[in-house]
């Protein structure tokens, strides 16, 4: 394959590579410059607009899609010219330099945007000033990103015309390389080791979206590959020509175009939850119409509507986080104490009682998950929602239970001393109970509406909102409850219904398979399910949902996310979250 020859002294670059394997057939240098420019300007002047006026709405979402396009543009543009860099030439090689600079700039960014977000979700602080560190942490990054490629292009229109920048060798020719010193051998010797982590990660995780989690280490894995799938797509693309080019291999190379082709494949399939995703809002919206009534949109008020998400998924609020909601947080109060047994909550009540906000004080108790064994609420236990629910009129409670087998939570730090023990999942079901007594006798403290009362939790907490849920509405357990109390629906994340028994727990049979309590009245149900989660291969949703069917009840419905593991709404912004928010919002409102 001939190389390319430079076009000198024309205003309009041009590089040419002859050969039918040429990726790149004819590329106008100063054109796709002058495009970067353009992008990332418009990305700078949108991502500002963005924190002034920002807000969910669908009138936005064009500046996530050109983000999305931008950041991939930029990471083409800066492989195009450094595979056509001259490297022995000073300012070819400062060009170099700059984009490892860049590329390392962006995998790093990205990364903490992503902590950002998650610091944003896990605050019980709900104002701009409290969240200052969290704002940084995303927006520095993301101006950073840009304004460095706007100074890399900056920099290559200034020395574009020089024809010692470019490769200009006949066949058989060899390309002079300048010698680098023992540092910057150094250096590049740790740059490999960090780029060859990330691209072994990347197909780890690109293996794991593709055929799901079958044991603990992939399941952690699935948490965060398939709901970080854009971030991570970025960050992989960035990756795979950092190292490219520090193997200073060129393209016609077998082992470099495997690379080059590997990266692709996995930053391709990084997307497709991303891609997926609009297909589910689709699903989802079918699924909901045929339980709850075809009609449920002309059943919310536009007034309504505004406290509401107005898409099912926004981009922008997966790269810049859904900022936390006003409301009051009460936290760490005692609700039981039994010997060494302490049981805490956490409020989240609506400002100004509620008044004129559509959750008119209905309840939203919500159960952490943890395998039984571990786990708290908090931060834990998704605190966002919490807060964004309060923010809607509705008083939200997250709440403690005793746990099973304190030799295993003891060495999770998430898990505090004071809910350690070997409770029975009747136990736990029980002091969910003790909490709706509390609540009870608290009801003018709280301004709590105990007629219309919604239980939610995920995995073992999704278990247990099934079986405080209908063990309350069956009537068969009496002692446990308030008498007061009514449960207008339920919300379970994946449930782990009967899982208990790989942990050890025990405890009677209805409790533990809380399915055998479902009645031709039992309260609507809306469950969030990954497709890829390690629970759905026992089918526990399918066949819970089969189970409200058989018994003439037809309000249960499942929100499937496609290619989600196990704990895919770990992140409140990601795509899986913000579809099943959207869906949660209204199942909750209709049902009140």
């Amino acid at each position: 394959m001939e190389l390319p020859h430079l076009i000198e002294d024309k205003p309009d670059l041009e590089i040419v590579e002859k050969g039918s394997r040429s990726i790149f057939k004819k590329i106008n240098i100063k054109s796709i410059s002058y495009i970067t420019l353009i992008l990332n300007s418009l990305c700078i002047i949108l991502g500002v607009s963005y924190i002034i006026f920002g807000a969910n709405s669908i009138f936005w979402e064009p500046f996530g899609i050109i983000l999305t396009i931008t950041l991939f543009e930029n990471l083409i543009y800066i492989s195009f010219i450094t595979f056509k860099l001259n490297k022995s030439a000073k300012n070819a090689r400062k060009l170099v330099i700059l984009s490892y600079a860049y590329l390392t700039l962006i995998i790093c960014a990205i990364l903490v945007m992503m902590v950002g977000n998650l610091f944003l979700s896990s605050t019980y602080n709900n104002h701009l000033v409290e969240n200052i560190i969290s704002f940084t942490l995303i927006f520095l990054p993301y101006f950073a990103i840009l304004f460095f490629g706007m100074g890399f292009t900056f920099y290559l229109l200034k020395i574009q015309k020089s024809k010692k920048i470019w490769i200009s060798l006949h066949p058989g020719q060899k390309q002079i390389v300048a010698r680098t010193s023992h540092k910057k051998q150094k250096t590049k010797k740790y740059l490999k080791i960090f780029s060859y982590t990330i691209f072994v990660t990347g197909i780890i995780f690109a293996i794991v979206i593709i055929f799901g989690s079958f044991e603990i280490v992939t399941t952690l894995v699935a948490i965060i590959a398939a709901q970080f799938g854009i971030f991570f797509s970025i960050i992989f693309a960035a990756n795979t020509i950092l190292l490219l080019n520090l193997q200073g291999r060129k393209l016609k190379h077998k082992k470099t175009r495997r690379k080059l082709y590997i990266g692709i494949a996995v930053s391709l399939i990084l997307l497709l939850p991303y891609f997926m995703s609009n297909f589910a809002a689709i699903d989802a919206n079918q699924e909901f119409s045929s339980r709850f009534g075809y009609d449920w949109q002309d059943r919310i008020s536009p007034e309504v509507n505004e406290y509401f998400l107005t898409t099912p998924f926004s981009t922008p609020g997966y790269y810049f986080g859904i900022s936390p909601k006003d409301c009051i947080v009460e936290q760490d109060v005692l609700f039981h104490e039994e010997g060494d047994l302490k049981l805490f909550f956490d409020a989240y009540l609506p400002l100004n009682e509620g008044q004129e906000l559509p959750g008119n004080n209905s309840v939203i108790i919500r159960i952490h998950g943890g395998g039984w064994v571990f786990g708290d609420k908090g931060a834990f236990n998704s605190l966002q929602m919490n807060e964004y629910f309060a923010a809607q009129g509705y008083a939200v409670f997250d709440v403690q239970y005793g746990l099973y087998d304190g030799s295993i939570g003891s060495i999770i730090p998430a898990t505090p001393d004071n809910t350690q023990g070997d409770f029975t999942i009747d136990d736990m079901v029980g002091h969910i109970g003790l909490f709706t007594k509390f609540l009870e006798n608290h009801t003018e403290e709280y301004n709590v509406n105990l007629n219309s009362v919604f239980i939610s939790g995920g995995s073992s907490g999704g278990h247990l909102t099934c079986a405080v849920a209908l063990a309350i509405a069956s009537g068969n357990y009496p002692e446990m409850f308030s008498n007061n109390i009514t449960v207008k629906g339920y919300i379970p994340f994946y449930p782990a219904n009967g899982q208990m028994i790989f942990f050890g727990v025990d405890g009677s049979t209805e409790l533990k398979n809380p399915e055998l309590l479902i009645r031709s009245d039992s309260p609507p149900c809306l469950i969030f399910q990954g497709t890829h989660d390690i629970l759905n291969y026992f089918g526990i949703s399918t066949t819970y949902r089969d189970l409200y069917l058989s018994n003439g009840n037809d309000r249960c419905a499942i929100i499937w996310m496609p290619m989600g593991g196990h704990g895919c709404d770990f992140y409140f912004s990601g795509y899986y979250n913000q579809i099943f928010l959207y869906y949660m919002e209204r199942f909750i409102y209709l049902h009140r």
